[in-house]
């Protein structure tokens, strides 16, 4: 059986570029470089003088991509005209007492 993907094809834009090397290597993604189309951010906050560090992500999905007015609705295959997956990653440190991360992840 093949290795499990180290990454989502779906926002993957040289997916098809990889391909052929992915597969004589097996399935293994390891020797190429996934290029997203997206966004991301972080920055450090202080809420009530707690500090904590808010990441957003962005990931453009490569099918049925397009400028907005010319890629509307849905394809033939179901997929979403210009669809964003977004991801909001919130660390607030450690907490001392027990040593775990306290560390929320929310994708939409």
């Amino acid at each position: 059986a093949a290795p499990p993907s180290l990454y989502d094809s779906m926002f993957t834009w040289n997916a098809f570029l990889t391909a052929p090397l992915r597969r004589a290597l097996g399935g293994n993604p390891r020797w190429t470089v996934p290029l997203v189309h997206g966004f991301w951010e972080q920055r450090r906050l202080s809420i009530y003088g707690r500090p904590l560090t808010l990441t957003l992500i962005a990931r453009r999905s490569r099918h049925f991509a397009g400028t907005r007015f010319r890629k509307r609705g849905l394809n033939d295959g179901g997929k979403v005209a210009n669809e964003v997956e977004t991801e909001q990653v919130v660390d607030a440190g450690t907490d001392y007492r027990t040593r775990t991360p306290l560390l929320s992840s929310v994708v939409q």
